[in-house]
């Protein structure tokens, strides 16, 4: 069956800065049917992975795990919101099943119900320890912080970490830091988890919090400042007894580029981006060309790379995008330019659209 030819970026994780078009070409009825699916899955993960690498880059090397299936939208949007932020550079998620289907690292620290359930906090958390020995993160603000910091230091001095998930963290993390130090226990490590996103991390971290890793929920995995992303599937040509025919819209502040197109790469020689240059398919444009055949004639003829594979390639290609690119506030905008050969096919196909409609 001559299903479906898809060409998409490479490799998976290649970065896209408006959106990269992935052209499609099949019968009509045929390419029309898997619409609505390749828009969920790609603008949502798309989404949440550029979100959540934004956290870890406000996070300046330290680890950032993925707390958020409890509010994402659904559980089937905690496992692809686990999936996309992983790929953005999360180190781990707390979603056990994503974890288990996903190949990527589980963790988890002890709920507040925990804690509650016994008489008293030193109780619960020398349970805590005794069951999980070898990774003991201790929650400490159950009931009051720097008194569970004090509990946490009694239990024992191979505890992995103290979460703090409330409060004035950058206060409290420094007075933590504090008690932990003077038990001896420089080596517990200090987690802030409640409400955080790129700009709280960045603030904490100017302002000297000794942090040493994240758990991001809400913010990350619903994008709370952008929570959509506006991705299109659109007609582009189409084959008429024999001859190919441009297809465009002229909806206004919605017009769209016609024929099948090749987005091209220019870098520099150190490989660094300069910019983008969307083109048409077969033109003689300088640059790395990002679009492959990923399924051609219903088979897949690309070895699609693993999860681990698409993380590594997105954090190569965000150590190549500059610095004014990535800012956190006031960034600049990467430049993406439409080529001649592009432009010439618009107007041309403009003409016909407005000749046959007009």
């Amino acid at each position: 069956m001559n299903f479906l030819n898809i060409y998409k970026t490479l490799p998976s994780a290649v970065l896209s800065m408006q959106c990269l078009k992935e052209p499609l070409t099949a019968p009509i009825i045929e390419a029309q049917l898997v619409e609505t699916y390749l828009l969920s899955i790609i603008n949502f993960q798309t989404l949440i992975a550029t979100k959540s690498s934004r956290i870890v880059y406000a996070a300046k090397g330290r680890e950032v795990i993925d707390f958020g299936t409890r509010r994402a939208h659904g559980p089937q949007a905690g496992i692809l919101a686990a999936r996309s932020s992983f790929i953005g550079g999360c180190s781990s998620t707390s979603n056990v099943f994503a974890a288990y289907t996903l190949g990527i690292p589980a963790v988890g620290t002890i709920a507040h119900s925990w804690v509650m359930a016994f008489e008293n906090e030193l109780d619960s958390f020398h349970k805590f320890y005794e069951t999980f020995p070898d990774y003991t993160v201790l929650l400490i603000d159950t009931y009051d912080t720097l008194t569970g910091a004090q509990h946490a230091a009694m239990i024992s001095n191979k505890i992995k970490g103290v979460r703090i998930d409330s409060g004035d963290v950058l206060k409290l993390s420094k007075e933590v830091r504090k008690i932990l130090d003077a038990k001896g226990l420089q080596h517990v490590k200090i987690i802030a988890s409640g409400d955080l996103h790129e700009n709280r991390i960045d603030d904490l971290l100017k302002n000297n919090a000794p942090i040493d890793s994240f758990g991001v929920g809400t913010e990350m995995v619903t994008s709370k400042d952008a929570p959509a992303l506006g991705g299109v599937y659109k007609l582009v040509e189409q084959g008429h007894k024999g001859k190919i025919i441009p297809k465009m819209k002229l909806s206004k502040g919605k017009v769209t580029y016609p024929g099948k197109k090749q987005v091209y790469r220019i870098t520099d020689t150190v490989g660094n981006f300069i910019k983008d240059v969307i083109g048409l398919e077969g033109e003689n444009i300088e640059g790395i060309p990002l679009l492959i055949p990923v399924i051609k004639d219903g088979k897949p003829c690309y070895n699609l790379p693993t999860i681990h594979d698409i993380q590594r390639t997105a954090s190569e290609n965000l150590i190549h995008l500059p610095n004014p690119f990535k800012y956190l506030t006031d960034a600049e905008t990467y430049p993406v330019y439409k080529s001649h050969g592009l432009e010439v096919k618009k107007q041309e196909a403009e003409r016909i659209v407005r000749d046959m409609n007009m």
